[in-house]
């Protein structure tokens, strides 16, 4: 009994014991716990005084907030692979540097105005977007409209409601259905706030023919003024539209109806601007009336628009228009084109101060001079510097006769030149330097400056733009020397922006958008064909998430 005894009372000291340790241990990560919270906190006081101390800390919140636009507005649009990898967009990497800076970042609205979806939002940060952006003005992309889960109901139940804080919207579809998908998400809509429209259609359209349009905010955008389409017909709301481009996407397989191209310019009667390098169909099953644009003041003219032998101008009236830029017209087309100039005189094209030929076919035909005296206010001239040059003699021709019956020349207000120089190989050797005499188009031009000068309207510059630019002022300026005569001559030495604007271009929120547009597919494209490429060597149960977790890429 007394071993007994003896066991049983030692148990109970043991279960004691352990009871007081673990008691005991418990305390001790209790306080451990305490001081490491403890100790964090301290940590966080003091990196919150020393960070306090750097210049950074200590600028105001508004111009921290100036910073963090300009780091928005400089940092490229394009994110593709970093997008894939989960690299966060900017304004959310700089929202996590610091609470300061999310603070500040969280309380500027504008960082959080750029909506791209699906692409690189999806609808949960959407919501957040349009939450931080609080009330401001948005700038809109959507798409490539492809296969994503619950796209449409992200649409018309996120991003719907918010369409009267829209002021510059973009659709991309990449087929016929998802362009009439997108259209009419909003058809019956109002945009008060829109001033920009951009409507894409780019992507593998296996049925040829006219692509269908419709209108689009019938409800209203009285703020709309600039256009910019892929050859589609689209009915716009407002008539104070002022800028209106076509351009020659999809393709020649896709052109405009003729009488979609009159309603989509029977929307806009106050236009300005209007550029036009899509195609369009000869044929019209229904009469087609011309549409007057007294407003417009710009106009180009790609040769796709002509290339079916469609008459432009029996279709639209421009009689005020002040520049004309015609690009990749053919001998024929411009011919007409020319003709029409002619016979509408004196009633239209009496503005016409800056007219450009973009690597423009003039044939093998001298030019009428009546279109010399139904343009007299032209004072701005580019060409593409050819063979034949067939303006500049008829300029010349013209000049001679005016210099011997003592009367002022044809285009008395003539004042600057613009030759493209990367279509001639004349005598240029080495430096530009000639060995002989000047080759036939270098001394027309040396003539028709001579002539200028001696009727007294004298070129105040004339421009060479071309990758050989420089050598061809340099044969100029020789021969020039030797009839001593003097121009003014300023060379280009072929930047693409600098030919671009001759044609028209701009680098503006358009060519933003298609850039952008240009890399986003290039990239979804590439992609493909490298998921293609993988599938035959990848396990059946390969999971990319899996993959990104691995590397420690972020979700």
């Amino acid at each position: 009994m007394s071993l007994q005894y003896i066991d049983a009372g030692s148990r109970d000291d043991t279960a004691h014991e352990l009871s007081h340790l673990a008691a005991r241990i418990k305390d001790l990560e209790s306080a451990h716990d305490e001081m490491a919270r403890v100790l964090k906190n301290l940590k966080v006081t003091a990196a919150r005084i020393q960070n306090s101390r750097a210049p950074v800390s200590r600028l105001p919140a508004d111009v921290l907030s100036l910073i963090f636009e300009e780091c928005h507005q400089s940092n490229p649009q394009w994110t593709g692979v970093l997008c894939l990898l989960g690299q966060l967009p900017i304004e959310v990497r700089l929202s996590h540097v610091s609470s300061q800076w999310r603070e500040v970042a969280l309380a500027t609205p504008s960082l959080w105005s750029s909506i791209r979806f699906p692409f690189e939002q999806r609808e949960e940060s959407l919501v957040q977007y349009l939450e931080r952006s609080r009330g401001g003005l948005l700038d809109v992309y959507l798409g490539p409209w492809a296969k994503y889960p619950n796209l449409e109901r992200a649409l018309t139940t996120v991003l719907i409601p918010h369409l009267g804080r829209f002021q510059q919207l973009v659709l991309e579809a990449v087929s016929r259905e998802t362009l009439t998908t997108l259209l009419s998400a909003f058809q019956d809509q109002s945009a008060p706030a829109l001033r920009r429209l951009r409507i894409m259609c780019r992507g593998t359209i296996v049925t040829p023919g006219p692509l269908t349009g419709g209108p689009i905010f019938s409800k209203g955008a009285p703020l709309l003024t600039d256009v910019r389409l892929d050859n589609v017909a689209i009915t716009l709301p407002s008539p104070v539209a002022t800028t209106l481009s076509l351009s020659a996407y999809p393709g020649p397989q896709f052109p405009m109806t003729r009488e979609g191209f009159c309603r989509t310019l029977s929307g806009c009667p106050s236009l300005s601007t209007l550029h036009l390098r899509g195609f369009i169909e000869l044929a019209s099953q229904t009469p087609v009336f011309a549409v007057h644009l007294p407003h417009l003041r710009e106009l180009v003219v790609n040769g796709r628009v002509l290339a079916n032998g469609l008459r432009l101008f029996d279709i639209i009236s421009v009689p005020n228009v002040e520049i004309l830029v015609l690009e990749d017209l053919k001998s024929h087309p411009l011919s007409w084109i020319h003709r029409h100039i002619a016979c509408a005189y004196p009633h239209a094209f009496q503005s016409l101060h800056t007219l450009r030929y973009i690597r423009c076919d003039f044939g093998g035909t001298d030019m009428d001079v009546h279109f010399l005296r139904a343009t007299p206010a032209v004072s701005d001239l580019v060409l593409s510097v050819d063979r034949y040059m067939r303006l500049i003699r008829l300029l010349t021709n013209s000049d001679k006769q005016a210099a011997v019956c003592g009367c002022p020349p044809m285009w008395p207000n003539l004042r600057t030149i613009t030759l493209h120089t990367q279509g001639y190989a004349g005598n240029v050797v080495g430096t530009g330097v000639p060995l002989n005499e000047p080759s036939p188009t270098m001394a027309l031009l040396q003539e028709f400056v001579a002539c200028r000068n001696i009727l007294g309207k004298p070129i105040s510059v004339l421009r060479f733009k071309g990758h050989n630019a420089s050598a061809f002022n340099n044969e100029f300026l020789w021969g020039l020397n030797q009839m001593k005569q003097y121009v003014a001559t300023e060379v280009i030495p072929c930047p693409m922006p600098a030919m671009l604007a001759d044609s028209g271009y701009v680098a503006d929120w358009g060519a933003t958008v298609d850039a952008y547009s240009a890399q986003l597919r290039q990239f979804l494209s590439h992609l493909s064909i490298i998921r293609q490429q993988m599938v035959p060597v990848l396990p059946p149960n390969f999971n990319i998430l899996h993959m990104r977790r691995r590397l420690g890429v972020p979700a």
